[in-house]
């Protein structure tokens, strides 16, 4: 039995989980979630964004970062109220997210709403000018003494909005997504995270929306995701996110942040167990909260769990079982990890 920190998911997007739907862009998933979304009212949102969460609590997580669209009417007043609801089993952190621009919604509604948020979020890219949204971000987060986490340089297309908001960000930073650093020649890439890192910013990736929207609908296609590798080599405090469960932007998922971290270690060719920090002990960091929460599971290292992303048997949080699985583990009459085991007890000279 393996005792290990339990789970952050550092993005997501919990008002729009379990929806359905597909797309074959990020622009053609929003517009899908905006017909929708003004349907939706304050209770059905709040319902939903607490069944995902609690979801999410059962495959370990105990510690999310909301992103609450703030060009709906009733996206940030629903995660508020599952904030205190949730408060027991779930510690949720809001951020004031304007999916379709702040010029291009409300700009008023922007700032009421980000008084009531933990954190100010951003997307300049969907503003007619992306400086203006920077320079706005910016300085509304000085003014208020909250964190910034911006949806950044998140397309295929060469975009280069983090270096500027790097250079007028006034309090500490987040770059969510950040996958047009996969584009950038190497020279461009090392000025970049030198930067990032004497602005001591975080990086936040979400592996599963980001690689199945980006790379475009023919080949070659790109990998769509951020040099996780490198950042993490220069020092760089990197951690990860769901992003989207079963909705136009990511049709699957179950909001268990084991498969988040098993995608990128794939895309990424880094299957070192000490990854298992981009969501507990880099997380932490970036969430602040102290997390004395944890979790049981049946195996006997990380590079097991990593491997099997074997059901977790309990979570324990403020010293409470708060999730469990009864799931036992047996094919036939034998328990598959023993059959593991002694595979790999075997030896053979594989280095020919």
């Amino acid at each position: 039995m393996l005792k290990i920190p339990a789970f952050y998911d550092m993005h997501s997007h919990l008002e729009n989980a379990f929806i359905g739907g597909n797309a074959s862009s990020l622009e053609e998933a929003v517009e899908k979630w905006s017909k929708i979304r003004d349907k939706m009212s304050l209770e059905d949102l709040k319902k939903r964004i607490e069944k995902a969460a609690l979801v999410e609590l059962f495959y370990g997580t105990t510690h999310i970062r909301v992103h609450a669209d703030t060009c709906s009417k009733n996206s940030v007043k629903a995660a508020i109220l599952a904030k205190e609801e949730l408060k027991e089993y779930v510690d949720l952190q809001i951020v004031a997210f304007p999916e379709q621009g702040i010029f291009n919604c409300s700009k008023e509604d922007f700032i009421n709403y980000a008084k009531l948020a933990d954190i100010i979020g951003g997307k300049p890219e969907v503003d007619e000018n992306p400086k203006e949204h920077m320079d706005f971000i910016s300085e509304l987060a000085f003014k208020l003494g909250k964190h910034i986490d911006v949806h950044i340089d998140q397309h295929d297309a060469k975009t280069k909005h983090s270096e500027y908001m790097l250079r007028v960000a006034k309090t500490h930073l987040a770059l969510s997504h950040l996958t047009a650093l996969h584009f950038y020649s190497d020279k461009y890439a090392k000025r970049l995270i030198k930067t990032i890192k004497e602005k001591n910013a975080s990086v936040i990736s979400s592996p599963l929306t980001a690689f199945y929207l980006n790379g475009g609908n023919s080949y070659p296609m790109y990998r769509g995701l951020t040099r996780i590798k490198e950042l993490l080599k220069e020092g760089i405090n990197v951690c990860l996110g769901h992003d989207d469960i079963q909705n136009p932007f990511y049709p699957s998922g179950v909001g268990d942040m084991l498969q988040v971290l098993w995608m990128a270690m794939n895309i990424e060719k880094e299957f070192d167990p000490s990854w298992i920090n981009l969501i507990t002990r880099n997380a932490e960091k970036e969430f602040g909260y102290k997390n004395e929460d944890y979790i049981l599971v049946d195996v006997n290292s990380i590079e097991e769990l990593i491997s099997t992303l074997i059901p977790r048997r309990a979570v324990i949080r403020k010293g409470k079982i708060v999730a469990k699985s009864t799931i036992e583990m047996k094919v036939l009459d034998l328990n598959p990890l023993s059959l593991i085991e002694e595979l790999k007890g075997e030896n053979f000279n594989t280095s020919l």
